[in-house]
């Protein structure tokens, strides 16, 4: 029998979908450049009154959602719990803290018993973006090379200096953009 060549394609076409397994409909492909991706934030910009700064816990539920550790619409306080432990240790207690002693903490101050491997979730967030360490089961603040540990020093180290280098990358890549599109077209 002979098909036109739509006929053939048209043919093709249809067992080509009927063949294909889902996972093939809609194929991703990375980018070239997605390889260059070091490190992921999420920030905020949000307001600070001064009602934000007259307690911890409120301290705490702006730190988290500005940085992205709680969503503007979660409703479980579980990592506040675990910031509230780590601080406690890191900064009023200058002991580095296991996840059994954070664990230990909120059962005490919070009354509330949450699982080694919440915990263990909740400080990853920070470990992936190179603001704690963890050795030997114990958390650090991720000292920056030649200086002391401290929240605000591993902050502007490991989050602040790399977000304004990407600032000014794409302040780069911007200017090079204009410079391509106002450029005549041959």
């Amino acid at each position: 029998m002979y098909m036109t060549p739509e006929e053939e394609q048209k043919k093709k076409l249809e067992s080509t979908e009927i063949t294909r397994p889902r996972s093939a409909e809609k194929p991703t492909q990375e980018f070239p450049e997605s390889s260059l991706v070091r490190n992921s934030f999420t920030i905020r910009k949000m307001d600070l009154p001064p009602s934000v700064q007259l307690t911890k816990r409120s301290l705490l539920r702006w730190f988290a959602l500005s940085f992205g550790l709680i969503s503007e619409k979660e409703s479980r306080s579980t990592v506040l719990s675990v910031l509230d432990a780590l601080f406690y240790y890191l900064l009023a207690q200058q002991q580095n803290p296991s996840t059994i002693d954070l664990q230990n903490y909120i059962f005490e101050k919070k009354e509330k018993k949450i699982s080694e491997k919440l915990i263990r979730y909740h400080l990853k967030k920070l470990i992936d973006i190179n603001l704690l360490l963890r050795k030997s089961n114990r958390y650090y603040f991720n000292a920056p090379p030649y200086a002391e540990p401290s929240l605000k020093e591993s902050f502007s180290h490991w989050v602040k200096e790399p977000i304004n280098s990407s600032l000014t990358d794409i302040e780069t890549i911007l200017l090079k953009i204009n410079d391509n599109y106002q450029k005549p077209q041959l």
